[in-house]
């Protein structure tokens, strides 16, 4: 196994195009791009992609361009007030409108002490965030699937639930960490996992009851083990299995399934009670293993877990049938 010439550290592929954990460039001389695959002979373009021989990966967006600016997206043009009027075609399952615009601000982050099905890790406490974008759905098999067939990585297992527009699942941290890094690196996006306190931030959308819809959930409002009532609400069904993506209505922030379907990622370290973590990226640390955070409970779980304060961890390199992920743009 090769190591990345920046920071040393394995990589998960002989033929990596970037370093998952440093994100810088690693292509190699007479080889694509854009999936890695060496030139044939002659050849004006890669047989694996169709990108014409001696294309670079474009460049990542520096800081401060965004919407509007000259910085590279491959989903279009856009003129000095944000529109887009050219579109380019790149097979990564994602459009302009499949993300929203979260508006910085400050919250009251965790549970208050009544809430029902409140843990002693849900310490309330004040915070304050920046905007930034945040992918409407989970990131679905359509999406991730793109990534695995440029990289001939090993698609992860749908159960037999189907893949296209359901989430996701199987998917482990840095797997998550990887997909992100390969975004980046072919749209120029500044893509990574939200930290603990942007995700409850979106997932709350303003509100301060335990889920967004209210002081109670139901199995007609997201996907979840509704047999089991919470607090005095009705008893429901359980599915048993994932949905696909935008099945229920969305948060009022326009935000689709941040309650239920699939745990998501988080990029912060897990810690009992907040000190601080819940506000960084610990990405890059490569050489942490401790456990990271993960939000929005699944198909499932309780009605409890599903709660915009409800917090869970999971080991890094561990992956499961109830674990996605979302993605951040800044």
């Amino acid at each position: 196994m090769n190591n990345c010439n920046f920071c040393n550290t394995p990589l998960p592929l002989e033929d990596s195009l970037f370093c998952p954990y440093c994100g810088e460039k690693l292509q190699k001389e007479d080889s694509c791009a854009v999936c890695g695959r060496p030139y044939l002979s002659g050849a004006a373009f890669c047989d694996r992609c169709g990108t014409p021989v001696g294309s670079d990966i474009p460049r990542a967006a520096s800081a401060g361009e965004g919407v509007g600016s000259s910085a590279f997206d491959p989903l279009g043009e856009r003129d000095d007030h944000g529109k887009v009027y050219h579109t380019r075609e790149l097979p990564l399952g994602i459009v302009y409108e499949d993300w929203a615009l979260i508006h910085g601000g400050g919250f009251q982050m965790g549970a208050p002490d009544a809430e029902v099905g409140r843990f002693c890790c849900e310490r309330q406490h004040q915070v304050e965030l920046n905007s930034f974008e945040l992918l409407k759905t989970p990131v679905t098999f359509t999406m991730y699937d793109a990534y695995c067939d440029v990289h001939d990585i090993i698609k992860p297992k749908d159960e037999g639930w189907g893949r296209d527009s359901r989430p996701v699942i199987n998917i482990s941290y840095w797997d998550a960490l990887g997909y992100c890094s390969w975004l980046r690196k072919v749209t120029g996006w500044q893509i990574r996992l939200a930290t603990e306190a942007e995700w409850e931030y979106a997932c709350r959308a303003g509100t301060e009851t335990p889920f967004s819809t209210g002081d109670n959930i139901t199995s007609d409002q997201a996907n979840f083990d509704g047999t089991i009532i919470y607090g005095w609400g009705s008893r429901g069904i359980k599915r048993g299995k994932t949905t696909p993506v935008g099945e229920f209505d969305p948060n009022p922030w326009g935000l689709y399934d941040m309650h239920g379907n699939v745990w998501e990622w988080c990029s912060s370290e897990y810690e009992d009670d907040y000190k601080g973590l819940e506000l960084l990226s610990a990405c890059r640390a490569v050489d942490n293993y401790n456990p990271r955070v993960v939000r929005g409970g699944s198909w499932y779980n309780v009605p409890g877990s599903l709660r915009s304060a409800s917090r869970n961890k999971l080991a890094p390199d561990l992956h499961f049938l109830k674990v996605g992920f979302r993605i951040v743009r800044e």
